[in-house]
Parts: C-alpha cells; structure tokens; sequence
C-alpha cells in the first residue's frame, strides 16, 4: 500500500493523550452536547495523536477508545448536511468537510496501526485482522457520506479502498473474525465484509436513493455483506452477475473485468438467492419484519427496494436496446409550479374571470398604439425570481436525460423526485420531467438525471368545488 497520506512522525507533537488510560479521561470532559466543539476537538487532536511516536499497541488502545464518541459526533453532525435540497449551501457544505476530514483522522491512525502489524512489532501481529477491518470501515464510511451527499466519491477513495483489502490478502487476515460493536445489530465481521460493504453501497447507484433509502441499504449490508465472496477466479454464476474489481484501479466495481490488473470476482449467488426469497414471500404476504428486514420497513415500498437492490447488484446488464445521443446541447430548466406555470403557460397566471381596470398608463397606450405593452410581463420572470436556468445536455435516451449545470452558473436547489420543466436549444416548447438523481461533481459541477413524463404539458388553474368552498381562489397547475 501507499503510505503518502501518513503524516511524518514529529517528537514535537503535543497531543493531550498519549495512550489508553489518557484517552478516556480525556474524553470524560469533551463537550458531546456542544457537537460541533466536540467534533473539532476530535479532530484536532487525533490530528495531533497521529504524527506522534507512541507505541503501535498504545496507539491502536486510543483509536479504539475514540470509536464510540466519533461514531456519536458524526452521526449528528451528519444531519446537518443531509435531507437537504443540493447544491449544498455554505454551511452544509462545510459541515460535510469537517465530517471526511474526520473519518479520515481515523483512517490514517488505523493505517499506522496496520503498517506496524505487517512490520511484525510487538504485540501487533496478532492484530492485523482488527487493523485491517477497521481501516476497511473506516474508508467504507467516508464513501458513505459522500453517497450521503449526493457527492462523486474521489477515485483516491476507491483506491484506498482496494489497496487496504489487498493488504488484509496479503496478510492471510481477510476472512479472520472480528467483533465490532458499533454495528447496530450484527457485531460479527471480518475485513472481507467490510470491503464488501463498501462495495456494495456504491453498486446500489446511492445517487438516485434518498436518505431514508440509503441508510435502509446499509442496514441490509450489515447483514448481508457476508453472503458475498471475493474471489480470484471467475464465478460461474448461470443467470446471476459476477461483479469485477480491480485491487490495482481506483473504480469501483464493473461487470466486464477483461481490464483489471488485479481482478477479484463477487461471488453473488448467496446475495442472489437471499433478495430473490425474500421478495417471494413479501408477495406471498409475509410481514417486513419477520424477514429480519427491520420494524421500519413496510410493504410496498420494501419489495419495491429490494427488487431496485436485486437489479443493482445481481442482474446481468443486457446491451442497451437503444443508443444514447451525446452532445453538449443547451438546456434550459425551472422548477416550482409558479415558475413552470409561467414557462408552460407563456404568460402570468391570473384568476379566470378576472376583471382589471386599465391604468391610465395603459389607456394612453392603447389609443396610441392599439394594443397594451407586455413589458411588465416580460420582467415578470426577473421580479419574481423564476429566470429560467442555463444547462447542458450530456446525453439522453427515450425515456430521461442527463444534464449538467456548470458550477459558474447560477440556479435553484434541488431534491429527488422534484418536478422541473426543461426545453432543449432554445425551442418553444417545454417538457415535464422529475428528477431521479442527483450529484455533485469534484469541480462544482451539479449532474442531474431528468426522467421525462409523458404528454405534451399545457398550463391550466383549478379550485376545489363544493358548497363549502365557492369562494376559494383559483391556483396555477398542469395538464398533460
């Protein structure tokens, strides 16, 4: 593995605990329920802790005492940054930093924990399969948030990922036991399960899932990461997919390997027959619950994600029925029934029926000119802060397309699902479209997926009908 990310070892280093005992006295006065505080403190000092000279046993005792409170602060500070519309503002954004930056503190003190084990130290050796575990989900977690974000995992990440999984080979500790208790339920793991993990949650395409969505999968994985092999032979795995990764690359998982330098294959056919089980007697009428699937998950949305899961994971990818078109065709975009109501509708919604008297602005207009300016209507669009905004088409298909709003341009916040209008080059004509994903590039750049309804849309208002409401005002909506 490449050691470049480890910070130089410095005697001049000051942190405030030097070894176990230290290290929980220290944490008896961080500040918990100031999390912000306490998660910079954190990180400060395992900053600090990681470029000190202490014995490998020592430091392995402080990582392992620090786990339990950097698992609290980090799921907290998570909320601050998730749930939320993208691009991230200011303050999301900064809190999503400080939480990688974290989990990367972490990462470096169990990789030094590992290099010791590898060099044979003291009391180490036999802690190699722990190291490698913990690196493993250590990185996995980073990945995670990222997904969390909606945010493109760095290929560094990937890299980390595979190198410290060839390590744990290399080691003879990939499939050796080992207890983790901040799992919520399942304390049993090893390090190949926790490279599957992380495998598997970038597999599950985690831009186009939700929040609630995400953290249900990596439930899941907690379970069943183990019924998934790292193999270094093909898999002949009939009508099941065998995954390619490459412990030499910096991707994730692919279904061809003819590339890979490194191969290992997912045996899937465990997974396979599990999701294929499960959804059988969810449609058969078995409660979510007694299918080990969690209290939370309900029909139909849990039958529905496990099928999605099933797809991602163990369904052979056919050729694409269709070519996609590729090409850097502007696109014009809005979103919020106001604003697509306008677009759609070429002109500002008013309550039908509606009677204005002319101001005498507009009565001079109209006897001199015969008709009345639309230049209040043309700014309209500006005063109410409904411009519509620039992107780019990356490519479509029959059903969706992929754009890309450059990080220089300006425009509004998004969410899964949310209803946009979009028109291409310049045309007069609008589409629907709901937005399937979304990601934020490493440049700034937002990608979203626009899956398109069908129909022409036309602009129209409605009311609710009834004796009880014969005054209520019309309100701007769409027909297709």
């Amino acid at each position: 593995m490449n050691d470049r990310s480890l910070p130089p070892l410095a005697a001049d280093a000051t942190p405030e605990f030097i070894d176990g005992d230290t290290c929980k006295e220290w944490l008896e006065h961080l500040p918990l329920a100031n999390v912000k505080a306490a998660q910079q403190q954190l990180r400060a000092q395992l900053t600090e802790f990681n470029r000190f000279p202490v014995k490998p046993v020592e430091r392995l005792a402080v990582l392992e005492a620090l786990r339990e409170a950097v698992a609290f602060v980090q799921i907290e500070q998570a909320k601050r940054f998730t749930n939320r519309a993208l691009p991230m503002a200011e303050a999301e954004n900064a809190a999503f930093g400080e939480t990688v930056d974290l989990w990367e503190e972490m990462r470096v003190g169990y990789l030094r924990c590992l290099d010791a084990a590898q060099a044979g130290e003291a009391g180490m050796r036999s802690q190699a399969g722990l190291a490698c575990q913990r690196l493993l989900a250590y990185v996995g977690l980073k990945m995670f948030h990222f997904h969390r974000a909606y945010r493109q995992v760095p290929p560094q990440q990937f890299r980390e990922l595979h190198e410290a999984y060839a390590r744990a080979e290399e080691l003879g500790v990939a499939d050796e036991a080992v207890k983790d208790f901040l799992n919520r339920d399942v304390h049993d793991t090893s390090p190949r399960v926790a490279y599957v993990r992380a495998l598997l949650m970038s597999m599950a395409n985690p831009n186009e899932l939700a929040q609630r969505q995400l953290t249900f999968v990596a439930f899941l994985l907690e379970r069943w990461a183990d019924k998934v092999g790292v193999e270094r032979d093909p898999c002949d795995e009939g009508d099941v997919a065998s995954p390619v990764v490459d412990l030499a690359g910096e991707v994730g998982p692919e279904n061809a390997g003819s590339r890979a330098r490194e191969p290992r294959y997912l045996d899937m056919t465990r997974l396979a027959k599990s999701l294929r089980n499960r959804v059988g007697l969810l449609r058969k009428g078995e409660s979510p619950a007694k299918l080990a699937l969690g209290e939370d998950c309900v029909q139909p949305s849990c039958e529905q994600i496990l099928v999605y899961l099933y797809r991602q994971w163990c369904q052979k990818r056919p050729p694409r029925s269709f070519e996609r078109s590729r090409n850097g065709t502007p696109a014009q975009l809005c979103n919020g029934i106001e604003a697509i109501h306008y677009y759609v509708g070429g002109k500002v919604f008013r309550q039908p029926g509606e009677q204005k008297e002319l101001t005498k602005k507009q009565r001079e207009e109209l006897a001199t000119f015969g008709r009345i300016s639309t230049r209040h209507e043309d700014d309209y669009s500006v005063a109410r802060g409904i411009a519509l905004e620039n992107w780019q088409l990356v490519d479509e298909s029959s059903q969706g397309m992929r754009l890309v709003r450059p990080a220089a341009l300006p425009g509004k916040r998004y969410t899964h699902g949310q209803l946009v209008a979009l028109r291409l080059g310049g045309g007069a004509s609008f589409m629907l479209g709901q937005v399937r994903w979304m990601m934020c590039a490493d440049n700034g750049d937002f990608h979203a997926g626009i899956k398109l309804l069908p129909g022409l849309p036309a602009a129209t208002a409605v009311r609710p009908t009834g004796l009880n409401v014969m005054h209520e005002q019309w309100v701007p909506a769409l027909s297709m």
